[in-house]
């Protein structure tokens, strides 16, 4: 079925014309051969009948008057070829005529015809005749028009076929036609060469040409809006280029184009250099002003042929150019840093002196990376530029606070911070009157890990934050069940973040220890929000919570603040305290510390008291408090820590 469904046109056309022509030639071929066989048998019949009917008065005479010599009188019917046999016999069943013929050898059908035998006078029956009737004519007849027929079939079949290839060829221009469209192409116009049309094909081509037509100008507009397509997509594509190889500030290429600049070679030579205190530029003049100054700055360095790149904020790049020699490009360094330091830039009506700092990273395989360990090493040290050094192990030292900072991260998971409790003894009655919460890390094996091995990077970290919030925690918790007073370290940025100040506020409510707390500010870091300080101070205050100001006499010192932050305790700085027997001006600076301190009231800790000598020395002094080895080493005060 689905082959004669997909099946060609003129297949279809041919196929059901032969099944109709096939169903109209048999039912009347079934009409006619039902109707010439009838009648050709019953006109063999009436024949037969016919000489039955000749014979049958004499015969019934005969029987009648008893005469039983019948051969004679019958000689006539049985003398004819279609004769077959003649069969004549009374009620009785006594036979007085059984002809037959001997030579008769013939397939032909035969006839036979009964007929009862009447007595003259009465009619009734007194015998019966029967004739055998040879069917040669009728098979004969019915031969003949078998062969009829089967010429007429032959016939039928031949128009058929002729009548099929008459169909191919009325459909020869939809082939045509489709080989044409088949092989159509955009921009192309087809031609039909037709060797001769029916109405409908041309029909059939002059919807295809309209068609055509409406396709070509639609081409035509596709070819247009592709064409417009693309320009804007190469516009895109460039304005997209250079937004991600090149700054939008400067138009200089940027750290994505010299990243894949540098894949060129697997060895190169790179420098970086970084605007000296650009920030205070920004913060002085405004952002607008110094991103001006950062244009003007680009310009220059093109001007200068080394073909910057910009890959920071107030950071430019450059590599060695090719047949240059690493001597050639330092020397290109130097240039350059000696006429940028003599250059004057313009901001508003204001001339502006810039100075930069230089790392070189030379023949390198991970050039940007060394480049920017070398810029670091000359800001520490303060020189106009570094080359990187691989013998200096920096970049292990960067793995190293990469692991350390891993490690910090797992002991806060695992619980392993933990803190120990140094002793501050009172100078006057020689007792332990407070501890000083110090933290360590606690390793898997039991050992520690000192604070300055691990707070430094923390502090580099969102880290630091919890360690505070966890040491609070403990000391808190411990404390809650002592007498003494108990001191925790505070950086200004623990100040200043909320969610500290809230989780500090929270835990002292929680164990009742804010009037026996001291939080120590870690004065050598400076403050630089003072405000911000000052009203964390007030806010513990209101809850009883005292302050001291730790490391004092060197760094930021400054009375003045003392005086605004109101803390309750000064922590004279080691350095000053070890070497007091020694050095006459750090006794004159702890003298002045303590004057000062008793003139406004509060009290004074000297640390790093390490001898007796030390502690009789401070204790004449009138310094209120002494810690330090001499007087009590950290020690654990957590039963399950002991």
């Amino acid at each position: 079925m689905n082959r004669f469904i997909n099946a060609r046109l003129s297949t279809k056309l041919f196929m059901t014309l032969v099944l109709v022509t096939l169903i109209i030639f048999i039912t009347i071929t079934l009409a006619t051969f039902s109707i010439v066989r009838d009648l050709t048998l019953t006109s063999q019949k009436e024949k037969a009948s016919l000489l039955i009917d000749t014979v049958s008065p004499a015969v019934s005479l005969s029987l009648f008057l008893g005469i039983n010599d019948l051969g004679n009188k019958l000689s006539a019917i049985t003398q004819r070829n279609e004769v077959i046999a003649l069969k004549i016999s009374d009620l009785k069943g006594n036979i007085y005529l059984n002809y037959r013929q001997h030579d008769f050898t013939s397939s032909y059908q035969a006839i036979n015809i009964t007929a009862d035998l009447m007595e003259p006078s009465t009619l009734k029956p007194i015998g019966s005749i029967t004739l055998t009737y040879s069917g040669e004519e009728f098979t004969k007849t019915m031969d003949r028009f078998y062969t009829l027929y089967g010429w007429i079939t032959i016939s039928i079949f031949s128009i058929l076929w002729l009548m099929m290839l008459w169909i191919n060829r009325l459909l020869l221009p939809i082939t045509l036609i489709a080989h044409k469209v088949r092989n159509f192409k955009p921009g192309k116009k087809i031609t039909f060469d037709i060797p001769y049309a029916q109405r409908e094909f041309t029909q059939i081509i002059h919807s295809f040409e309209t068609m055509q037509e409406s396709v070509i100008q639609y081409s035509d507009e596709i070819e247009a809006i592709n064409k417009n397509l693309e320009m804007k997509i190469t516009e895109q594509t460039h304005r997209a280029t250079q937004h991600l190889y090149y700054d939008n500030l400067t138009s200089l290429p940027n750290r994505i184009k010299l990243q894949e600049d540098l894949l060129e070679k697997a060895i190169n030579t790179v420098a970086i250099l970084n605007i000296d205190d650009f920030k205070e530029i920004n913060d002085f003049f405004g952002i607008d002003a110094g991103d001006w100054l950062l244009t003007q700055i680009a310009h220059w360095l093109s001007e200068m042929k080394l073909k910057p790149y910009r890959i920071g904020g107030d950071e430019f790049a450059f590599r060695l150019k090719e047949g240059n020699s690493h001597i050639e490009f330092q020397h290109d360094i130097e240039m350059l840093l000696s006429l940028l330091s003599e250059k004057l830039f313009m901001i508003a009506e204001e001339t502006v002196h810039v100075r930069a700092t230089v790392g070189i990273a030379v023949e390198s395989d991970k050039p940007l990376i060394h480049a920017d360990v070398a810029l670091n090493k000359a800001r520490s040290a303060k020189l106009p530029y570094s080359i990187y050094d691989q013998s200096e192990g920096i970049e292990q030292q960067y793995q190293a606070n990469i692991a350390m900072s891993a490690q910090i991260r797992q002991a806060l998971v695992e619980h392993r911070i933990v803190c120990q409790y140094q002793p501050i003894v009172s100078c006057a009655a020689g007792k332990i009157e407070k501890f000083e919460t110090l933290v360590r890390i606690q390793n898997e094996d039991g050992s520690l890990i000192a604070p300055y091995d691990f707070l430094p990077i923390a502090q580099k970290t969102k880290l630091y934050h919890h360690i505070t919030q966890e040491v609070v925690y403990q000391a808190c918790h411990l404390f809650a069940a002592r007498d003494e007073q108990f001191s925790i370290n505070l950086s200004s940025s623990d100040m200043l973040d909320v969610r500290t100040v809230t989780t500090i506020e929270n835990i002292l409510r929680q164990t009742g220890t804010a009037n026996r707390v001291i939080f120590e500010i870690l004065e050598s870091e400076g403050i630089e929000n003072f405000d911000e300080v000052a009203s964390f101070i007030t806010r513990m205050k209101e809850l009883g919570a005292k302050f001291a100001i730790d490391d004092f006499g060197t760094g930021y010192s400054n009375f003045e603040n003392i005086l605004k932050l109101n803390v309750d305790i000064l922590k004279i700085d080691g350095t000053l305290i070890k070497s007091i027997n020694e050095n006459p001006r750090n006794r004159i600076v702890v003298e002045a510390i303590v004057d000062f301190a008793h003139r406004i009231g509060i009290d004074t800790v000297a640390e790093f008291v390490a001898s007796e000598e030390i502690l009789q020395n401070i204790t004449d002094l009138g310094i209120t408090y002494a810690q330090g080895f001499h007087t009590g080493k950290p020690l654990f005060l957590n039963p399950k820590l002991m």
